[in-house]
């Protein structure tokens, strides 16, 4: 799609469903990841909600230059609405900005976590997608906004720890929600096949160990052009949309929008890509 040009996509006929997306740790490329989604899909058309559900260490508001005065902090202790916090950001997308700097959100109480699933809830009848960035790793914030949603990404990169932790993601989340789909992603990959090289080490070790394996949802080229969005303010698919990562954040929206995690689930034939010796520990 050439910059500039606004391609509509039909409206779902239904609501659709949140997806949680989550780090299988720090730096992964999750919040980016999530942002360039969302605006992905508002040019198209769509109606986004783009939660910074990253408690105590919310970072969209930065990402996008915003100053929020108040923030999920708020509804998480019944002092505000969800629509009274709600942002206005690139292409129309409305952004629940999330704390940072809250010690206290690290861990948050049952009547707090009912309020903020029930607000998600609500945010699927205000639009058709509702993106959550979810904290990464394995805290008890991260997993309930994670069982919470509907579908869940988890970004990984081809480094070794990132993919042994994406594997430890799964686990914990299928442990706590063994039927929720999930699905991978790759980011700041050289290329294609590097990235299906690191999906095939964790669909390996998840289906040897847990009995099935996260879909694939596809990758993120590495581009030297993010730090410079990043430090502009500014979405990359919005400042460069034909740039190596603005190409792969379009693919991913146009598969997630079209919901072509689940059919492409099981395809990538990872008993071919990876030797035997090639799995990760459980």
């Amino acid at each position: 799609m050439s910059e500039g040009t606004a391609v509509r996509l039909p409206r779902p006929a239904r609501t659709s469903a949140s997806v949680a997306i989550t780090g299988s740790k720090g730096g992964v490329g999750k919040s980016n990841l999530a942002l360039n989604l969302a605006v992905a899909l508002a040019r198209w058309g769509r109606r986004v909600l783009l939660v910074d559900g990253d408690l105590g260490r919310a970072n969209l508001d930065v990402l996008l230059g915003l100053a929020p005065e108040r923030t999920v902090e708020q509804l998480m202790r019944g002092a505000a609405a969800l629509e009274e916090l709600l942002l206005r950001g690139p292409a129309g997308i409305r952004i629940l900005p999330g704390a940072s700097g809250a010690p206290e959100l690290a861990r948050f109480d049952p009547l707090a976590r009912t309020r903020l699933v029930d607000a998600l809830t609500e945010g699927e009848t205000l639009a058709d997608h509702v993106l959550i960035d979810a904290g990464a790793g394995l805290g008890e914030n991260a997993l309930a906004l994670q069982v919470a949603a509907s579908r869940v990404l988890v970004v990984t990169t081809p480094e070794p720890t990132s993919i042994v932790d994406a594997y430890a993601t799964l686990k914990v989340l299928w442990s706590a929600d063994p039927d929720k789909p999930a699905d991978l992603v790759v980011n700041a990959c050289a290329s294609d096949d590097e990235a299906r090289q690191a999906y095939a080490q964790v669909a390996k070790t998840a289906r040897s160990f847990l009995g099935r394996e996260p879909g694939w949802l596809g990758a993120v080229h590495r581009d030297p052009l993010l730090p410079e969005a990043v430090r502009r303010q500014r979405a990359l698919i919005e400042l460069y949309p034909m740039s190596a990562a603005g190409r792969c954040y379009e693919q991913l929206a146009l598969r997630l929008t079209r919901n072509e995690a689940t059919s492409i689930h099981g395809s990538i034939p990872w008993q071919h890509l990876v030797p035997a010796e090639g799995g990760l520990p459980h």
